[in-house]
């Protein structure tokens, strides 16, 4: 029976009998092996962080106004009279108080006045022969009274001419700087037309806009400090504080006076004025230590113990140590390396650092 199968036939069912054997031993095997790999306990490590503990101090909150330095005054010297320009001081010079900025020429006025004295002089011989005719009682009271008319319409003229020959001499009103000369010697200059600009550097005024939130919070002749762009600082008071709103922004003018004697400081210099609001408890922490939850807060991530938690924050000062915040409570265990690494929530392995 055997003979009359084929051999290949015969080759067939011997290679697929070999084929299922090897099959079930396979899954045999594999069964076996993942019997003990379901026994397995998978235990992870905590994540070290280090952290440092910060203590909260006492700290004045103040509000920072941004504003510029402006000039006390600023003075545009015009002549009374006109004539053409004999001497200018040089630009860039600083000046006292009545130095000659511009001086015309005098022209006739010398002569006007030598003139004005000469008729007061002889309307003063004449006033004073008249009274002493009239004391012996010669002369007239009336004619006492039209001497002593002319000898005043006299002195007035004195008077007017001197003050026109003064008019040719621009002086300085106050110290200051002569920031620029508008003319040129020999220029014909008119009372329409300026001669120089003068500014008056000391004392130096601060300005800046506050809110409507703000302003009440600023008092008159209150002290704050002022801080420069290039980091100098210096102490001035609230001189002034607007009591109408910019209709545009709806913040209010104030002005903090300095004093400026150096003439350090340069008109239209930025500036912040900083105004002591409060005593309040904060803490100092480098910046890179902020960060955000999921909601987009600002806050830092502190310890309870192993555990790590997103406490919220407020930053009232940015400086050149570090920010100082608030809404910390007042001993905290701040993570200051791996906090990138955690969540809130989540315990931890702890380094504590000074």
């Amino acid at each position: 029976m055997l003979k009359k199968i084929p051999v290949n036939y015969l080759s067939a069912i011997i290679i697929f009998v070999l084929v299922i054997a090897w099959i079930f031993s396979g899954s045999l095997n594999s069964n076996d092996q993942s019997m003990p790999a379901a026994t397995e306990i998978i235990i992870e490590d905590l994540i070290s962080v280090r952290a440092k503990n910060f203590e909260a101090q006492n700290k004045t909150y103040f509000l920072t106004v941004r504003g510029r330095a402006e000039a006390d005054k600023v003075v545009q010297l015009r002549p009374k009279t006109s004539s053409t320009i004999v001497f200018t001081i040089e630009k860039g010079s600083f000046v006292k108080k009545d130095d000659i900025i511009c001086e015309l020429d005098p022209e006739n006025r010398i002569a006007a006045l030598d003139e004005a004295n000469a008729s007061k002089n002889k309307a003063q011989l004449q006033f004073d022969a008249i009274k002493t005719l009239s004391d012996e009682g010669y002369r007239s009271d009336n004619a006492v009274a039209t001497a002593e008319a002319a000898l005043k319409a006299s002195i007035a003229r004195v008077e007017m001419a001197s003050n026109e020959l003064n008019n040719v001499k621009m002086r300085s009103p106050f110290d200051g700087f002569v920031e620029d000369v508008f003319l040129e010697l020999g220029d014909l200059i008119t009372p329409t037309t300026p001669c120089a600009k003068i500014i008056k550097l000391n004392p130096m005024i601060i300005t800046g806009e506050v809110t409507e939130k703000n302003v009440d919070k600023i008092n008159l002749d209150q002290e704050v400090n002022i801080n420069f762009i290039d980091k100098s600082s210096m102490t001035g008071k609230i001189s002034f504080i607007s009591k109408s709103a910019n209709p545009s922004t709806r913040t209010y003018k104030i002005e903090s006076t300095v004093d400026n004697k150096s003439g350090v400081i340069r008109e239209g210099l930025s500036a912040d004025i900083l105004v002591p609001i409060s005593q309040v408890k904060a803490h100092l922490i480098p910046s890179y230590l902020i960060s955000l939850n999921d909601d987009g807060d600002l806050g830092v991530k502190i310890l309870n113990e192993q555990t790590v938690l997103f406490n919220d924050i407020q930053i009232i000062e940015d400086t050149v140590e570090g920010l100082w915040v608030t809404g910390l409570p007042k001993d905290s265990t701040i993570i200051t390396v791996g906090q990138e690494y955690v969540v809130s929530g989540q315990s931890v392995e702890v380094e504590l650092v000074n």
